[in-house]
């Protein structure tokens, strides 16, 4: 491990999983290091080895629109899990990156408490993003709980963020699936979700009122990501818009709706994979994606849900046209 004339520790170069993207420093930007098997939060944060806890105390020494970021540290196991409270994340451009290695599920992973009462209505959301211009990458956030309560993963409130690799997983339990459940849910706006994992197929979950995400604002980007369920009902979502969703339009692009009951014992097909109100201000646009284990992408012809690639004959490709494809 080498030391940076700005501060910054690096192992071996940018932290994992990242590729050629990594946020600039400003000038008076500080590191903050969380590491749950080894740190405390009475510790300064500011190298590895004397790494914080939590990242909700890390969050805490960071100043807003100064360009702070927390690294949580993973070291390969369950132990590499930071057992956070709920987080209002309201600094702009302060960022949180996990390092550890770039699969699924990721070992630098935030989650609840396993022991005591756990009351889930303090993780609704478990994360708000309402800061603007952040970057959340590289981590997982795990929320399932035994208690029969609704759950939101992330919401982001601000505006201009981008998360990548980032797994929410939402919902992991059979006593929270059926209730109001999101993984991912927007109410900012020109936000980017690129190459995340959003939702979870380890318990069933089901009922209209739960989706993978759930869209409001304006111009929110999703690309190259997964939706995954296991769904025990057929009217479970992917994807939800009320008819306060938002304006304008918003964007899936290269990704994967699959719902794995279909493949498993349950065996239950999803009558749709979208609600989206016809009296909703905005549209969804939906370019080279594929949907798996629902009979249709909305119940009826959708001129707010309109489809582009190789679903369409080829004659229509690139287009995006006011039908959608079963």
């Amino acid at each position: 491990m080498s030391t940076f004339p700005d501060g910054l520790f690096q192992y071996g170069g940018a932290p994992v999983g990242l590729g050629s993207f990594f946020p600039a420093l400003r000038k008076d930007a500080k590191i903050y290091f969380v590491d749950p098997a080894n740190g405390n939060d009475n510790n300064s944060g500011l190298k590895p080895e004397e790494a914080m806890d939590t990242v909700a105390a890390a969050y805490a020494k960071t100043v807003n629109k100064q360009g702070d970021i927390v690294f949580l540290l993973g070291d390969g196991s369950t132990t590499g899990t930071a057992r956070d409270v709920a987080i209002v994340w309201s600094n702009s451009n302060t960022h949180l990156i996990g390092v550890t290695a770039p699969a699924r599920n990721k070992r630098a992973r935030i989650a609840p408490a396993t022991t005591g009462t756990v009351d889930v209505d303090a993780y609704t959301p478990y994360i708000t993003l309402s800061g603007s211009g952040c970057v959340f990458a590289n981590f997982s956030l795990s929320q399932g709980q035994s208690e029969a309560k609704a759950s939101v993963g992330i919401l982001i409130s601000g505006n201009q963020n981008y998360l990548y690799n980032v797994d929410i997983l939402t919902g992991t339990h059979d006593a929270q699936g059926d209730l109001a459940c999101f993984a991912l849910q927007f109410t900012g706006s020109e936000n980017v979700v690129n190459n995340c994992m959003i939702g979870a197929d380890t318990y069933s979950r089901g009922g209209t009122a739960s989706a993978n995400v759930k869209f409001g604002g304006s111009r929110n980007t999703i690309k190259d990501s997964i939706l995954p369920m296991y769904a025990d009902v057929n009217d479970a979502l992917f994807v939800l818009a009320e008819a306060s969703c938002g304006d304008r339009w918003h964007l899936m692009e290269r990704c994967v709706c699959v719902n794995s009951s279909t493949v498993l014992t349950a065996a239950i097909t999803l009558t749709q994979g979208i609600t989206w109100s016809n009296t909703a201000g905005c549209m969804l646009l939906i370019k080279d994606s594929a949907f798996y284990g629902c009979a249709d992408i909305t119940p009826t012809d959708s001129t707010k849900v309109v489809f582009s690639g190789a679903a369409l004959p080829l004659a229509d490709a690139g287009k995006f046209l006011g039908i959608d494809v079963s």
